[in-house]
């Protein structure tokens, strides 16, 4: 009986799967959204059934409460099922920011998509929605999921580089620790983990076949308290920690 080999089926079928499609459509719109889906399928099976994971938007209220803001559409947001919805049609709901406890953007090829551009995206998101909870304590996942992008023979310092450029436009926010992207996977064996409070708060991993699921797990930690943390060596069957190449 292997953990590791069982986490690594996670990277398995969610490859097949998404492949199974490529290899049948020449539409990249319709395939990038099947990716999506493919994604979220697989997290609902881990998911506290208190939450629920959809597609759409957030909306909050500006100063001028006859008016509101809305976030460009989200790949993937996951809210508590407690909250009340305002808009709901099979998975695409229109909530407000109490409701929303994470989101991820979801990208067939970071590297070839823009990691700046993407990252700095998902950083207004996260942004837009923080801003508008009262209650700021809880952890707010941020993630950006790639299929695929940045082979091994990529550079670490420029990818450095890219990575903090998303940042810049936040930085002079006293909240922006909370709201940034926190969890990267650049594809299946490369992970970035933002680490709050730390002098180099960025770790960069080399976990072979295991980032989507350290991806995964990571969100089910911020979303369900003690039961990850009390059971680390099985959600988490490698230690990340001693394949850590990097911190920024």
């Amino acid at each position: 009986m292997s953990l590791i080999e069982y986490h690594k089926t996670t990277t398995k079928e969610l490859l097949a799967l998404t492949n199974k499609v490529r290899y049948l459509i020449k539409h990249w719109g319709e395939d990038g959204r099947h990716k999506e889906a493919v994604l979220k399928n697989v997290i609902k099976r881990f998911l506290p059934e208190k939450y629920i994971i959809g597609t759409g938007f957030v909306i909050k209220q500006n100063t001028d409460s006859s008016e509101h803001a809305s976030s460009r559409q989200i790949d993937l947001i996951i809210y508590d099922n407690s909250s009340p919805v305002l808009f709901k049609e099979g998975d695409f709901v229109i909530l407000t920011p109490d409701a929303v406890r994470g989101i991820i953007e979801v990208k067939a090829n970071i590297q070839n998509q823009g990691l700046t551009s993407v990252l700095k995206q998902a950083n207004e998101n996260g942004n837009f929605i923080f801003s508008g909870k009262d209650d700021k304590e809880h952890l707010f996942f941020n993630g950006v999921f790639s299929y695929e992008g940045y082979g091994n023979d990529f550079n670490l310092d420029t990818l450095q580089q890219k990575y903090k450029a998303s940042n810049t436009d936040f930085i002079s926010d006293p909240n922006y620790h909370n709201f940034l992207v926190n969890h990267v996977s650049l594809n299946k064996d490369w992970f970035i983990k933002t680490w709050i409070n730390e002098a180099k708060p960025h770790s960069i991993y080399k976990l072979d076949d295991l980032s989507f699921p350290f991806f995964i797990s990571n969100l089910i930690d911020i979303l369900a308290d003690k039961s990850i943390s009390e059971n680390e060596s099985i959600w988490y069957a490698a230690n990340k920690e001693l394949n850590r190449v990097r911190n920024f």
